[in-house]
């Protein structure tokens, strides 16, 4: 019998919770009888607590529950698993307890709503991540095409960049214009207009490779980052590309202008020097006829003070 509270009796046998008495080492001296009748566990008595407890349990008792008794002298509310004698684990609320022999008092209360309550917390919690991690796609994603949008691209071609200049490896902007897209627009409509974007969309897809960041720049422009490629892997993108657009099958005829700049290995070329020499070659390559592409540096020196002053880069520099 337990003098709780003074001048009143109490037998915990009758009480509808799980009552321990422990050494400061987790031997059990006393049991109640919900053990027996809830576990299975007969004759407790001198066996460790841990006899009860899961991996996970015993693990949190070494490392939080006891170090927080003998500090604080107790320790309130906390999540446990029982095990039974069959196996089944049994999720519970303790209270722990240091009683004036340096004794310990475990009282386990019933943790069912609890259990299910966080569950439905950690559930909330999961589906708010997937949220935002959606949310976050599609603030980089281009709603037309499925491509990154602009700021998708500006992310990766930082990234990219920042690992080539680390690893001393080639990289390569490339720049693409819809030739005559506005025509398209007047002729056929923009039902057709915005078809023949995700056609091309589709198009760029096949023809890069899964390393390479392909994006819709604004409008109908287009832009594409190729890490470790030098200018034979550019050209090599840029012809089949425009081999399979020849070869499509479209209610009307699609061609780009493509520009590209290469920075070679261990070159000092930042990103944004490299988009706009990109632009600058776009710029060459719709000069030179559309349906092409162009290199930076490709041109005659004469011809890089000429592009500097295009509206292109001046675009691109502010």
């Amino acid at each position: 019998m337990l003098d709780i509270p003074p001048g009143r009796l109490i037998d915990v046998d009758q009480l509808p919770c799980g009552f321990l008495i422990t050494t400061n080492d987790r031997k059990i001296i006393f049991a109640n009888r919900y053990f027996e009748e809830n576990l299975g566990g007969k004759g407790l008595e001198g066996n460790c607590l841990n006899a009860l407890l899961t991996k996970a349990s015993q693990l949190f008792c070494d490392t939080y529950v006891v170090p927080t008794v003998f500090r604080d002298g107790r320790c309130c509310e906390v999540l446990l698993t029982l095990r039974s004698d069959h196996g089944h684990a049994i999720p519970k609320i303790a209270n722990v307890q240091q009683l004036a022999d340096g004794c310990f008092s475990w009282v386990f209360v019933e943790a069912q709503n609890r259990a299910k309550l966080f569950n439905e917390l950690e559930a909330a919690r999961c589906a708010v991540e997937e949220q935002r991690e959606e949310l976050e796609l599609l603030s980089r994603t281009d709603a037309l095409t499925g491509l990154a949008n602009r700021r998708g691209f500006d992310e990766a071609l930082h990234r990219i960049f920042t690992n080539a200049d680390r690893s001393e490896r080639p990289a390569a902007v490339m720049m693409l214009d819809f030739d005559n897209f506005k025509t398209i627009n007047d002729r056929y409509g923009h039902d057709v207009g915005d078809e023949a974007l995700r056609v091309l969309a589709d198009v760029l897809r096949t023809t890069s490779r899964k390393t390479d960041t392909i994006a819709r720049f604004g409008g109908d422009e287009f832009a594409c980052i190729l890490p470790n490629s030098d200018e034979y892997d550019a050209k090599e993108l840029c012809r089949r590309l425009h081999k399979a657009l020849s070869e499509l099958a479209f209610e009307c005829s699609m061609t780009v202008s493509i520009g590209v700049s290469v920075r070679p290995a261990g070159a000092l070329i930042t990103a944004a020097d490299a988009l706009k020499r990109a632009d600058q070659a776009l710029y060459a390559a719709k000069q030179a006829g559309r349906d092409t592409t162009s290199v930076w540096g490709s041109w005659p020196r004469s011809d890089v003070a000429a592009q500097r002053n295009s509206p292109a880069f001046n675009r691109l520099a502010t």
